[in-house]
């Protein structure tokens, strides 16, 4: 696959999730997601008005943070937060899934949570954060069944977001790696997209989990890593991608 300079800069999305942001970070926000050209920008529920209007008829979608960053709100709660961030126009969703219930096997909770944001997002992109550093291989080949039967589009690796409660289960959390997104793709059917996002810090990391089958990549240092790429490949680089997957669930 050849994966050029305008694709790799449309992979990345940029977050801003920070509890305490203000409209004038959300402006700088903007604006940094402007210029460096991303493909989507993922904002919390109060913020998708602003950022909706900053960056209108830009290309750049805007997708909003529902049961962020727990997931353990209850399941009529995301679906309100979805439906109200439709109604301020949010062309995708993030959704964090139940994972106390994924980790209690309580399966059928796990889809419902998801059923009911897909229905609320009116055919928008739903992409159900599994939190991949808090679980098993088999929680995590569960966590992407369940998703894929619910109906989202996408499967992302974690939140980023480290936290006391993550250091009390993984005293060393490592975001998204190679191995979770190998894992992923494999469970997957080849309809279903990948995420990876928390601690993507190199471009080699960056390319090597698209390599492994990431479709999008959320970034913290993005303009570094994209200004990296265009200084390292140019106006692009050959990559040999591993796009095996599920045949059916």
């Amino acid at each position: 696959m050849y994966l050029s300079l305008p694709d790799f800069r449309k992979r990345v999305e940029f977050s801003l999730c920070q509890p305490y942001a203000s409209n004038d970070d959300v402006m700088s926000f903007c604006d940094r997601a402007l210029s460096v050209g991303v493909g989507v920008v993922c904002v919390n529920p109060v913020n998708i008005p602003l950022t909706v209007k900053l960056l209108e008829g830009t290309g750049i979608e805007v997708s909003g943070n529902v049961g962020f960053p727990f997931g353990s709100h209850s399941s009529e709660v995301k679906v309100l937060e979805t439906s109200r961030a439709v109604e301020a126009g949010a062309t995708q969703i993030d959704m964090v899934i139940n994972v106390g219930a994924l980790r209690s096997k309580k399966d059928d909770v796990v889809l419902e949570d998801i059923q009911g944001v897909v229905e609320a997002a009116q055919g928008r992109i739903v992409k159900t954060i599994i939190e991949t550093w808090v679980l098993t291989d088999e929680e995590k080949e569960r966590a992407c069944r369940i998703a894929e039967k619910a109906g989202a589009c996408l499967v992302k690796t974690s939140t980023g977001v480290r936290t006391q409660y993550l250091i009390e289960i993984n005293a060393n959390p490592r975001g998204a790696t190679v191995e979770d997104v190998g894992l992923m793709r494999r469970v997957l059917t080849p309809r279903m997209k990948i995420k990876a996002s928390g601690g993507i810090y190199t471009l080699e990391l960056a390319l090597e989990l698209i390599r492994r089958g990431a479709d999008q990549l959320g970034l913290s240092q993005g303009e570094r890593i994209i200004r990296e790429f265009k200084k390292t490949y140019g106006d692009g680089v050959e990559l040999f991608v591993e796009r095996q997957g599920a045949e059916s669930l």
